[in-house]
């Protein structure tokens, strides 16, 4: 049976290197972008999840959808626009990267929304499967990168812990589900890394890699949102973004057994990635 797989947000972080494993693995797959330009060698297609009208033609001829989404105050609208195109054109089989913690019922307001989307993919009556994966290692690089290369670490999570995960084991993850879909029918992963880390604990990695100290500073959320607002960010992210503060504040560290049985080997630890990322805070 053909498995032509449509990765969306395939610019982004998880998606780039999706779409670099599935090619590697010889997988007819389609990058789906909303921003122009090439993903590796695959084959393209526009693909707005605000646009109704653009996802027939995107999805259309697709068996497998994997669906990603930014995350901003229209999400939820997206995942409906994607289900029910993907209905219309026939998707045989849907994975959707989520978060960790997502619920609808859940007190974080992250939560409530990533488990409202994923609701929307469970009711579809096509066959899913769900990732949830915690935060990305990637995250001290793009987000704080900057000050971390001027020596400190101002995050507004005091001293709780996380189970990191570096975005390639969540594309390894995602490329082996989508090149076999069938036998993760109506799974939902929780996606972690091996070990649970503050951002004390981060910083002197970090420090260690790149031979100098970096200090945590763990910042009130008033200190936080005021910087979020100087970055022009919405309400509506300022309030998740918070909400996921306080999920890690207050200890969301729990070590899920899926990552490595899904991956057949250990997730990659921080320690690797500091090491392999240090021309990233020079």
């Amino acid at each position: 049976m053909s498995n032509t797989i449509l990765v969306t947000g395939a610019s982004g972080n998880i998606g780039r290197e999706l779409v670099n494993r599935l090619q590697v693995a010889g997988a007819n797959v389609i990058a789906g972008s909303s921003r122009a330009g090439a993903v590796g060698s695959a084959p393209t297609r526009r693909v707005d999840l605000l646009d109704p009208a653009s996802l027939q033609e995107a999805f259309a001829g697709i068996d497998t959808l994997f669906l990603l989404q930014p995350l901003e105050s229209r999400m939820v609208t997206m995942v409906r626009n994607a289900v029910a195109a993907a209905k219309a054109a026939g998707v045989r089989h849907i994975v959707r990267s989520s978060g960790a913690g997502a619920d609808r019922e859940s007190p974080a307001s992250i939560g409530r929304v990533h488990g409202e989307a994923d609701q929307l993919v469970i009711d579809s009556g096509i066959p899913y499967t769900i990732v949830r994966p915690t935060s990305f290692m990637q995250n001290y690089i793009h987000f704080f990168g900057a000050m971390i290369r001027e020596g400190g670490l101002y995050v507004a999570q005091g001293d709780g812990k996380t189970s990191l995960i570096d975005v390639r084991d969540i594309a390894e993850i995602a490329a082996n589900i989508l090149k076999n879909p069938a036998s993760h029918a109506g799974k939902v992963y929780t996606l972690t890394g091996a070990e649970a880390l503050g951002n004390a604990d981060v910083a002197a990695i970090i420090g260690t890699a790149i031979g100098r100290k970096v200090v945590y500073v763990a910042v009130p959320d008033s200190a936080a949102i005021e910087a979020m607002r100087g970055m022009g960010m919405d309400d509506w992210t300022i309030d998740v973004l918070t909400s996921l503060n306080h999920m890690v504040a207050a200890g969301h560290a729990g070590i899920s057994p899926d990552t490595a049985a899904l991956l057949g080997h250990a997730p990659i630890a921080f320690r690797q990635f500091a090491d392999e990322n240090v021309a990233a805070w020079q």
